[in-house]
């Protein structure tokens, strides 16, 4: 079962237009992925997806994101930061610690945010879409406070 995990063609499985998306938020700033999960698994998924290279190995890999934004400012400082994530209470936790300093962006694709209970009982996001998809096409410059900052942008990995 691992070998077929770590083979897995991950690449086929991103969501459309994914590497769009990347190639967009970079206009902003260098692209930071931030996931949580396995250590070991995890950045294996990055690659065989290809995001990996993508945005040239910057990439973060905790166990709780929303605890690890020191670490973040640490290895990639910033003025403003933006957050892109499946997962409402992850970004409501993030803005409560950086407020201004982090636009949030909630992504309503995946199984994560399908839950109304779970969106009701969270503060709104700065901004939500469908579909990460959308993203390549959205002008972040209203959503980033401080537009002539160099902003880091970074994207959660459903």
């Amino acid at each position: 079962m691992s070998g077929f995990l770590i083979d897995y063609p991950f690449a086929d499985r991103l969501y459309p237009r994914a590497m769009d998306v990347i190639t967009h938020l970079g206009r902003f700033g260098p692209t930071v992925l931030q996931t949580d999960g396995d250590v070991v698994f995890r950045p294996r998924k990055l690659q065989r997806s290809g995001l990996w290279d993508t945005v040239q190995g910057r990439a973060l890999i905790y166990v709780h994101n929303e605890h690890r934004l020191d670490a973040v400012q640490r290895h990639y400082p910033a003025r403003h930061y933006v957050m892109v994530e499946d997962k409402l209470r992850i970004l409501t936790a993030m803005k409560a610690i950086r407020q201004e300093r982090l636009t949030t962006i909630f992504a309503c694709q995946g199984h994560y945010p399908l839950d109304p209970k779970i969106v009701a009982a969270q503060p709104a996001a700065d901004c939500t879409i469908e579909h990460i998809g959308e993203l390549a096409d959205l002008d972040l410059s209203p959503l980033i406070k401080r537009p002539a900052d160099a902003a880091r942008t970074t994207l959660e990995m459903p």
